[in-house]
Protein backbone atom coordinates (compact mmCIF):
# COMPACT_ATOMS: atom_id res chain seq x y z
CA UNK A 1 0.00 0.00 0.00
CA UNK A 2 2.15 2.82 -1.20
CA UNK A 3 1.48 6.48 -1.27
CA UNK A 4 -1.15 5.32 1.13
CA UNK A 5 -4.61 6.63 0.25
CA UNK A 6 -3.61 9.20 -2.31
CA UNK A 7 -6.70 11.15 -3.33
CA UNK A 8 -9.16 9.29 -1.15
CA UNK A 9 -9.93 12.14 1.27
CA UNK A 10 -10.81 14.47 -1.58
CA UNK A 11 -12.41 11.74 -3.67
CA UNK A 12 -14.51 10.54 -0.79
CA UNK A 13 -15.48 14.10 0.03
CA UNK A 14 -16.64 15.03 -3.45
CA UNK A 15 -18.41 11.74 -4.06
CA UNK A 16 -20.09 11.18 -0.74
CA UNK A 17 -20.90 14.79 0.04
CA UNK A 18 -23.55 14.77 -2.66
CA UNK A 19 -25.37 11.95 -0.93
CA UNK A 20 -24.73 13.31 2.55
CA UNK A 21 -26.13 16.71 1.71
CA UNK A 22 -29.25 15.20 0.18
CA UNK A 23 -29.92 12.99 3.19
CA UNK A 24 -31.62 15.09 5.88
CA UNK A 25 -32.20 12.14 8.18
CA UNK A 26 -28.56 11.37 8.86
CA UNK A 27 -27.89 11.64 12.61
CA UNK A 28 -24.76 13.39 13.85
CA UNK A 29 -21.84 11.30 15.02
CA UNK A 30 -18.82 12.22 17.15
CA UNK A 31 -16.49 14.60 15.36
CA UNK A 32 -13.45 12.99 13.75
CA UNK A 33 -10.16 13.39 15.59
CA UNK A 34 -8.07 16.36 14.66
CA UNK A 35 -5.28 16.09 12.16
CA UNK A 36 -2.77 16.89 14.91
CA UNK A 37 -2.97 13.30 16.12
CA UNK A 38 -1.69 12.00 12.79
CA UNK A 39 0.93 14.76 12.77
CA UNK A 40 2.24 13.55 16.13
CA UNK A 41 2.67 10.07 14.68
CA UNK A 42 4.49 11.40 11.64
CA UNK A 43 6.71 13.67 13.81
CA UNK A 44 7.74 10.67 15.86
CA UNK A 45 10.00 9.67 12.99
CA UNK A 46 12.10 12.86 13.21
CA UNK A 47 14.37 12.29 16.24
CA UNK A 48 16.70 10.06 14.20
CA UNK A 49 17.41 12.97 11.90
CA UNK A 50 18.44 15.07 14.93
CA UNK A 51 20.65 12.47 16.55
CA UNK A 52 23.87 13.62 14.88
CA UNK A 53 23.72 17.30 15.88
CA UNK A 54 23.06 16.20 19.45
CA UNK A 55 26.04 13.89 19.42
CA UNK A 56 28.29 16.66 18.12
CA UNK A 57 26.95 19.09 20.72
CA UNK A 58 27.77 16.64 23.49
CA UNK A 59 31.29 16.21 22.18
CA UNK A 60 32.20 19.91 22.39
CA UNK A 61 32.56 20.22 26.19
CA UNK A 62 35.08 17.36 26.14
CA UNK A 63 37.11 18.95 23.35
CA UNK A 64 37.56 22.20 25.30
CA UNK A 65 38.50 21.40 28.94
CA UNK A 66 38.55 24.21 31.42
CA UNK A 67 41.96 25.89 32.19
CA UNK A 68 41.58 25.18 35.93
CA UNK A 69 41.33 21.47 35.24
CA UNK A 70 44.44 21.56 33.03
CA UNK A 71 46.44 23.30 35.79
CA UNK A 72 45.47 20.69 38.36
CA UNK A 73 46.17 17.74 36.12
CA UNK A 74 49.48 15.87 36.49
CA UNK A 75 51.29 15.89 33.17
CA UNK A 76 52.76 12.36 33.30
CA UNK A 77 49.36 10.77 34.00
CA UNK A 78 46.89 12.92 32.04
CA UNK A 79 48.79 13.58 28.84
CA UNK A 80 48.58 9.96 27.57
CA UNK A 81 44.84 9.97 28.30
CA UNK A 82 44.47 13.24 26.45
CA UNK A 83 46.32 11.72 23.51
CA UNK A 84 44.07 8.70 23.55
CA UNK A 85 41.07 11.01 23.78
CA UNK A 86 42.34 13.13 20.92
CA UNK A 87 42.74 10.01 18.80
CA UNK A 88 39.31 8.67 19.63
CA UNK A 89 37.33 11.90 19.25
CA UNK A 90 38.23 12.51 15.57
CA UNK A 91 37.11 8.97 14.82
CA UNK A 92 33.80 9.57 16.55
CA UNK A 93 33.35 12.87 14.70
CA UNK A 94 34.17 11.22 11.39
CA UNK A 95 31.78 8.41 12.17
CA UNK A 96 29.01 10.86 12.99
CA UNK A 97 29.67 12.96 9.91
CA UNK A 98 29.91 10.03 7.48
CA UNK A 99 26.15 9.28 7.27
CA UNK A 100 25.43 12.74 5.88
CA UNK A 101 24.69 12.21 2.22
CA UNK A 102 25.95 8.60 2.39
CA UNK A 103 23.58 6.08 0.82
CA UNK A 104 25.92 3.07 0.93
CA UNK A 105 24.29 -0.13 2.19
CA UNK A 106 26.64 -0.33 5.18
CA UNK A 107 25.70 3.05 6.65
CA UNK A 108 22.62 4.63 8.17
CA UNK A 109 21.75 7.78 6.29
CA UNK A 110 19.69 9.49 9.00
CA UNK A 111 18.72 12.20 6.51
CA UNK A 112 16.00 14.75 6.97
CA UNK A 113 12.99 15.00 4.71
CA UNK A 114 13.62 16.79 1.44
CA UNK A 115 10.23 18.52 1.49
CA UNK A 116 10.21 22.22 2.48
CA UNK A 117 7.68 23.83 4.78
CA UNK A 118 4.40 24.80 3.16
CA UNK A 119 2.43 27.76 4.57
CA UNK A 120 -1.14 26.61 5.20
CA UNK A 121 -0.27 23.29 3.57
CA UNK A 122 0.17 24.89 0.12
CA UNK A 123 3.61 24.78 -1.52
CA UNK A 124 5.03 27.89 -3.24
CA UNK A 125 4.68 27.95 -7.00
CA UNK A 126 7.05 25.59 -8.81
CA UNK A 127 8.40 23.81 -5.71
CA UNK A 128 6.49 20.57 -6.30
CA UNK A 129 7.69 20.45 -9.92
CA UNK A 130 11.30 20.45 -8.75
CA UNK A 131 10.65 17.52 -6.42
CA UNK A 132 8.43 15.38 -8.66
CA UNK A 133 7.31 16.50 -12.13
CA UNK A 134 3.63 16.11 -12.98
CA UNK A 135 3.18 12.61 -14.36
CA UNK A 136 6.62 11.53 -13.17
CA UNK A 137 7.37 8.29 -11.37
CA UNK A 138 7.67 8.33 -7.58
CA UNK A 139 11.03 9.46 -6.20
CA UNK A 140 12.48 7.16 -3.52
CA UNK A 141 15.08 8.37 -1.03
CA UNK A 142 16.68 6.23 1.67
CA UNK A 143 16.73 7.84 5.11
CA UNK A 144 18.02 5.02 7.36
CA UNK A 145 19.54 1.76 6.13
CA UNK A 146 18.49 -0.25 9.21
CA UNK A 147 20.26 -2.99 11.12
CA UNK A 148 22.27 -5.96 9.95
CA UNK A 149 21.82 -8.14 8.02
CA UNK A 150 20.97 -5.90 5.07
CA UNK A 151 20.04 -6.83 1.54
CA UNK A 152 18.29 -5.19 -1.39
CA UNK A 153 14.51 -5.59 -1.60
CA UNK A 154 12.85 -5.92 -5.00
CA UNK A 155 9.64 -7.28 -6.47
CA UNK A 156 9.67 -10.56 -8.38
CA UNK A 157 6.03 -10.90 -9.45
CA UNK A 158 4.68 -14.28 -10.47
CA UNK A 159 2.68 -14.52 -13.67
CA UNK A 160 -0.99 -15.40 -13.28
CA UNK A 161 -4.09 -14.34 -11.36
CA UNK A 162 -3.63 -13.57 -7.67
CA UNK A 163 -6.16 -14.07 -4.89
CA UNK A 164 -8.94 -11.44 -4.83
CA UNK A 165 -8.22 -8.21 -2.98
CA UNK A 166 -10.91 -6.85 -0.71
CA UNK A 167 -10.79 -3.11 0.03
CA UNK A 168 -12.99 -1.50 2.65
CA UNK A 169 -13.45 2.25 3.05
CA UNK A 170 -15.06 4.12 5.94
CA UNK A 171 -15.56 7.89 5.80
CA UNK A 172 -16.50 10.53 8.36
CA UNK A 173 -17.10 14.08 7.18
CA UNK A 174 -18.09 17.51 8.47
CA UNK A 175 -18.70 20.61 6.34
CA UNK A 176 -19.52 24.27 6.81
CA UNK A 177 -20.38 26.86 4.14
CA UNK A 178 -22.18 30.19 4.06
CA UNK A 179 -23.22 29.91 7.68
CA UNK A 180 -24.64 26.42 7.17
CA UNK A 181 -23.08 23.47 8.96
CA UNK A 182 -23.31 19.81 8.02
CA UNK A 183 -22.82 17.97 11.33
CA UNK A 184 -20.14 15.26 11.52
CA UNK A 185 -21.54 12.43 9.47
CA UNK A 186 -20.39 8.83 9.36
CA UNK A 187 -20.99 7.23 5.99
CA UNK A 188 -21.81 3.56 5.41
CA UNK A 189 -18.77 1.37 4.87
CA UNK A 190 -18.06 0.52 1.26
CA UNK A 191 -16.37 -2.78 0.35
CA UNK A 192 -14.97 -3.51 -3.10
CA UNK A 193 -13.47 -6.75 -4.40
CA UNK A 194 -10.84 -6.72 -7.15
CA UNK A 195 -9.15 -9.37 -9.25
CA UNK A 196 -5.59 -8.76 -10.49
CA UNK A 197 -3.49 -10.67 -12.98
CA UNK A 198 0.21 -10.35 -13.83
CA UNK A 199 1.49 -10.83 -17.38
CA UNK A 200 4.91 -11.74 -18.79
CA UNK A 201 7.72 -9.45 -17.71
CA UNK A 202 9.04 -7.16 -20.45
CA UNK A 203 12.37 -5.58 -19.59
CA UNK A 204 12.02 -4.34 -16.00
CA UNK A 205 8.21 -4.10 -16.09
CA UNK A 206 5.27 -6.40 -15.52
CA UNK A 207 1.88 -5.60 -17.14
CA UNK A 208 -0.95 -5.69 -14.59
CA UNK A 209 -4.67 -5.92 -15.25
CA UNK A 210 -7.33 -5.37 -12.62
CA UNK A 211 -11.12 -5.73 -12.60
CA UNK A 212 -13.65 -4.55 -10.03
CA UNK A 213 -15.74 -7.66 -9.42
CA UNK A 214 -18.10 -6.57 -6.67
CA UNK A 215 -19.21 -3.51 -4.66
CA UNK A 216 -21.10 -3.64 -1.38
CA UNK A 217 -22.40 -0.87 0.88
CA UNK A 218 -22.63 -1.84 4.54
CA UNK A 219 -24.85 0.16 6.87
CA UNK A 220 -23.21 0.53 10.29
CA UNK A 221 -26.43 1.47 12.05
CA UNK A 222 -30.09 2.30 11.59
CA UNK A 223 -29.29 5.94 10.88
CA UNK A 224 -27.22 4.96 7.83
CA UNK A 225 -29.85 2.83 6.14
CA UNK A 226 -31.22 5.61 3.91
CA UNK A 227 -27.73 6.73 2.85
CA UNK A 228 -26.80 3.13 2.02
CA UNK A 229 -29.97 2.77 -0.04
CA UNK A 230 -29.08 5.92 -1.98
CA UNK A 231 -25.49 4.80 -2.61
CA UNK A 232 -26.14 1.26 -3.81
CA UNK A 233 -27.80 2.11 -7.15
CA UNK A 234 -25.08 4.70 -7.87
CA UNK A 235 -22.27 2.21 -7.27
CA UNK A 236 -23.82 -0.85 -8.89
CA UNK A 237 -22.92 0.28 -12.46
CA UNK A 238 -19.20 0.51 -11.68
CA UNK A 239 -18.89 -3.28 -11.43
CA UNK A 240 -16.64 -4.39 -14.24
CA UNK A 241 -14.42 -1.32 -14.09
CA UNK A 242 -11.05 -2.27 -15.56
CA UNK A 243 -7.51 -1.03 -14.99
CA UNK A 244 -4.25 -1.68 -16.78
CA UNK A 245 -0.81 -0.47 -15.73
CA UNK A 246 2.85 -1.43 -15.50
CA UNK A 247 5.05 -1.87 -12.44
CA UNK A 248 8.84 -2.21 -12.29
CA UNK A 249 11.08 -4.24 -9.98
CA UNK A 250 11.12 -1.47 -7.37
CA UNK A 251 7.34 -1.12 -7.26
CA UNK A 252 7.02 2.07 -9.31
CA UNK A 253 3.69 2.16 -11.16
CA UNK A 254 3.31 3.94 -14.51
CA UNK A 255 1.20 4.22 -17.67
CA UNK A 256 -2.14 3.65 -15.98
CA UNK A 257 -5.31 3.41 -18.04
CA UNK A 258 -8.85 2.83 -16.84
CA UNK A 259 -11.99 1.62 -18.62
CA UNK A 260 -15.21 2.82 -17.02
CA UNK A 261 -18.45 0.92 -17.70
CA UNK A 262 -21.19 2.85 -19.48
CA UNK A 263 -23.98 4.62 -17.58
CA UNK A 264 -21.89 5.25 -14.46
CA UNK A 265 -23.30 8.22 -12.48
CA UNK A 266 -21.07 11.31 -12.24
CA UNK A 267 -20.70 11.04 -8.45
CA UNK A 268 -19.54 7.43 -8.77
CA UNK A 269 -17.04 8.39 -11.47
CA UNK A 270 -15.54 11.04 -9.20
CA UNK A 271 -15.26 8.59 -6.35
CA UNK A 272 -13.67 5.89 -8.50
CA UNK A 273 -11.04 8.32 -9.79
CA UNK A 274 -9.62 8.62 -6.29
CA UNK A 275 -10.10 4.94 -5.52
CA UNK A 276 -8.34 3.93 -8.71
CA UNK A 277 -5.36 6.06 -7.72
CA UNK A 278 -5.20 4.10 -4.51
CA UNK A 279 -5.28 0.80 -6.38
CA UNK A 280 -2.53 2.01 -8.71
CA UNK A 281 -0.23 2.59 -5.79
CA UNK A 282 -0.80 -0.40 -3.54
CA UNK A 283 2.76 -1.57 -4.08
CA UNK A 284 5.23 0.27 -1.86
CA UNK A 285 8.13 1.65 -3.91
CA UNK A 286 11.39 0.19 -2.55
CA UNK A 287 14.84 1.82 -2.27
CA UNK A 288 17.76 0.73 -4.46
CA UNK A 289 20.07 0.36 -1.45
CA UNK A 290 20.35 -2.67 0.82
CA UNK A 291 18.10 -2.40 3.89
CA UNK A 292 17.55 -4.18 7.19
CA UNK A 293 15.07 -4.10 10.06
CA UNK A 294 14.36 -0.50 11.08
CA UNK A 295 15.15 0.92 7.64
CA UNK A 296 13.29 4.07 6.62
CA UNK A 297 12.78 5.57 3.21
CA UNK A 298 10.81 8.46 1.79
CA UNK A 299 8.64 8.33 -1.34
CA UNK A 300 7.58 11.51 -3.10
CA UNK A 301 4.63 11.17 -5.46
CA UNK A 302 2.50 13.53 -7.50
CA UNK A 303 -1.22 13.01 -7.94
CA UNK A 304 -4.37 14.75 -9.03
CA UNK A 305 -7.52 14.22 -6.98
CA UNK A 306 -10.73 15.76 -8.31
CA UNK A 307 -9.05 18.87 -9.64
CA UNK A 308 -6.51 19.29 -6.81
CA UNK A 309 -2.79 18.93 -7.61
CA UNK A 310 -1.12 17.23 -4.63
CA UNK A 311 2.39 16.26 -3.56
CA UNK A 312 2.35 13.20 -1.31
CA UNK A 313 5.20 12.33 1.04
CA UNK A 314 5.16 8.75 2.35
CA UNK A 315 7.65 7.48 4.91
CA UNK A 316 8.02 3.71 5.18
CA UNK A 317 9.63 1.87 8.09
CA UNK A 318 10.62 -1.78 7.65
CA UNK A 319 9.41 -3.47 10.83
CA UNK A 320 10.02 -7.07 9.80
CA UNK A 321 11.25 -9.07 6.85
CA UNK A 322 10.61 -12.78 6.44
CA UNK A 323 11.68 -14.07 3.06
CA UNK A 324 9.50 -12.35 0.45
CA UNK A 325 7.15 -10.78 3.01
CA UNK A 326 7.75 -7.22 4.27
CA UNK A 327 5.85 -5.68 7.18
CA UNK A 328 5.84 -1.87 6.97
CA UNK A 329 4.70 1.06 9.05
CA UNK A 330 3.57 3.96 6.88
CA UNK A 331 3.25 7.68 7.61
CA UNK A 332 1.82 9.95 4.95
CA UNK A 333 1.56 13.70 4.45
CA UNK A 334 -0.09 15.52 1.57
CA UNK A 335 0.63 19.08 0.45
CA UNK A 336 -1.12 21.12 -2.21
CA UNK A 337 1.22 21.70 -5.17
CA UNK A 338 -0.72 24.90 -5.94
CA UNK A 339 -3.76 26.70 -4.63
CA UNK A 340 -5.91 26.49 -7.76
CA UNK A 341 -8.53 23.73 -7.85
CA UNK A 342 -10.71 22.67 -10.77
CA UNK A 343 -13.22 20.15 -9.40
CA UNK A 344 -15.53 18.47 -11.93
CA UNK A 345 -19.00 19.89 -12.28
CA UNK A 346 -18.05 23.53 -11.61
CA UNK A 347 -20.68 25.83 -13.18
CA UNK A 348 -19.68 28.45 -15.78
CA UNK A 349 -18.23 31.59 -14.22
CA UNK A 350 -17.17 29.76 -11.06
CA UNK A 351 -13.64 29.19 -9.82
CA UNK A 352 -12.11 27.75 -6.65
CA UNK A 353 -8.83 28.00 -4.79
CA UNK A 354 -7.40 26.42 -1.67
CA UNK A 355 -7.02 28.75 1.29
CA UNK A 356 -5.71 26.08 3.67
CA UNK A 357 -5.00 22.38 3.37
CA UNK A 358 -3.79 19.79 5.89
CA UNK A 359 -3.72 16.05 5.33
CA UNK A 360 -1.79 13.43 7.29
CA UNK A 361 -2.18 9.79 8.18
CA UNK A 362 -0.57 6.56 9.28
CA UNK A 363 -1.05 2.83 8.98
CA UNK A 364 0.54 -0.55 8.32
CA UNK A 365 1.00 -2.75 5.28
CA UNK A 366 2.06 -6.37 4.76
CA UNK A 367 3.54 -7.00 1.31
CA UNK A 368 4.53 -10.15 -0.50
CA UNK A 369 7.09 -9.10 -3.12
CA UNK A 370 5.95 -11.94 -5.37
CA UNK A 371 2.37 -10.62 -5.46
CA UNK A 372 0.82 -7.58 -7.10
CA UNK A 373 -1.42 -6.60 -4.17
CA UNK A 374 -0.82 -6.30 -0.40
CA UNK A 375 -1.56 -9.27 1.84
CA UNK A 376 -3.19 -6.95 4.36
CA UNK A 377 -3.04 -3.58 6.06
CA UNK A 378 -4.95 -0.44 6.89
CA UNK A 379 -4.47 3.31 6.68
CA UNK A 380 -6.27 6.29 8.24
CA UNK A 381 -5.90 9.77 6.76
CA UNK A 382 -7.38 12.88 8.36
CA UNK A 383 -7.75 16.00 6.26
CA UNK A 384 -8.92 19.56 6.79
CA UNK A 385 -9.26 22.08 4.00
CA UNK A 386 -10.81 25.45 3.29
CA UNK A 387 -11.90 26.34 -0.25
CA UNK A 388 -12.76 29.79 -1.54
CA UNK A 389 -15.35 29.57 -4.29
CA UNK A 390 -15.88 32.61 -6.50
CA UNK A 391 -18.97 32.93 -8.70
CA UNK A 392 -19.39 35.65 -11.31
CA UNK A 393 -22.83 36.27 -12.80
CA UNK A 394 -24.76 39.31 -14.01
CA UNK A 395 -21.78 41.59 -13.54
CA UNK A 396 -21.49 40.65 -9.88
CA UNK A 397 -18.90 38.50 -8.15
CA UNK A 398 -19.52 36.61 -4.94
CA UNK A 399 -17.03 34.73 -2.79
CA UNK A 400 -17.82 31.98 -0.36
CA UNK A 401 -15.59 29.87 1.88
CA UNK A 402 -16.27 26.19 2.44
CA UNK A 403 -14.46 24.20 5.14
CA UNK A 404 -14.37 20.42 5.15
CA UNK A 405 -12.93 17.93 7.65
CA UNK A 406 -12.67 14.27 6.66
CA UNK A 407 -11.38 11.07 8.20
CA UNK A 408 -10.94 8.14 5.82
CA UNK A 409 -9.90 4.63 6.84
CA UNK A 410 -9.06 2.09 4.15
CA UNK A 411 -8.32 -1.55 4.93
CA UNK A 412 -6.96 -4.32 2.70
CA UNK A 413 -7.42 -8.07 3.03
CA UNK A 414 -6.95 -11.14 0.85
CA UNK A 415 -9.72 -13.73 1.31
CA UNK A 416 -8.12 -17.14 1.53
CA UNK A 417 -4.58 -15.75 1.73
CA UNK A 418 -2.21 -17.59 4.08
Amino acid sequence: MSRSLLGLPLAGLLAFSLVACESKDTPPVPAPEKVDEAKAKADALKPEAKAEPKAEAEAKPEEAPKPEEEAKAEAPKDEPKADEKAKSEPKEEAKAAAPKGDTKPAADVAAKTSVPDAPNGILPKGVADKLVPTGGRPVVRLLVAGGEPRSAASYALVKGTSKPLRMGMALEMAMSAAGMNLPPTKMPRMVMTFDFSTGDKKGNDWPIEGTLKDVAVESQGAGQDKIAEALRPQLEPIKGLGMRYFVDEKGRVHDVTMSMPKAVPQAAQQMMTGMTQSIESMMAPLPDEAVGAGAKWEVLGRLTANGADLLQVSTFTLKERKGDVLTLDVAVKQLAAKDTVTPPGMPPGASARLVAFKSQGSGTSVLDTTDVAPTGGSMTVKSAMTLEVQISAGGKTEKQNTSVDTSVTVSYSRPGAK
